[in-house]
Formats: structure tokens, sequence, C-alpha cells
């Protein structure tokens, strides 16, 4: 079995592919947004609110990764990326 060196390329590659992981998280100063979150579990009579401030890259990621709706429960999730 021969082991080789990492090349150029496979280090390029690698440097590439972590850029590419990391700018969707990345603050950038033009990329503020207000992030408003909604939420509601089963045992809550009414839904809570809160808001933070973060990117606007970050709040579209936490927006997909958090939808969640249950319609025999009533409980919910809901964020939005304001100004």
């Amino acid at each position: 079995m021969h082991i080789r060196r990492s090349s150029f390329h496979d280090i390029a590659a690698v440097a590439l592919v972590l850029a590419a992981l990391a700018v969707p998280v990345m603050h950038l100063v033009s990329d503020a947004a207000r992030m408003h979150i909604k939420f509601r579990t089963a045992e809550m009579a009414k839904p809570h609110t809160f808001t933070t401030d973060t990117s606007r890259s970050t709040c579209t990621l936490m927006a997909a990764a958090l939808a969640y709706e249950n319609p025999e429960t009533g409980a919910f999730t809901q964020v939005d990326c304001g100004e």
C-alpha cells in the first residue's frame, strides 16, 4: 500500500469546500437583519415571540431549519427575517 502526501490541488480543494461552507454563516456588515421568532407548543395557551439581531444569511438558514407546524396539536415555529 502506497500513501502519498497531499498535493497542492488537494489542499486547495479542501480550502475551497471549507470556504463554501463558511460563507452562509459569515456576518457581513451590510447583511444585518432583525429575526422575529414566533412559536407555540402543545402545552401553551398562546404563542410566544422574541426578536434578535443577526445576519440575513443566518436568519434565512434558521427560518428554513426551524419551519414547523403540527395541525393536530397547534404547535408551530415561525421565523421572519425583517429589516
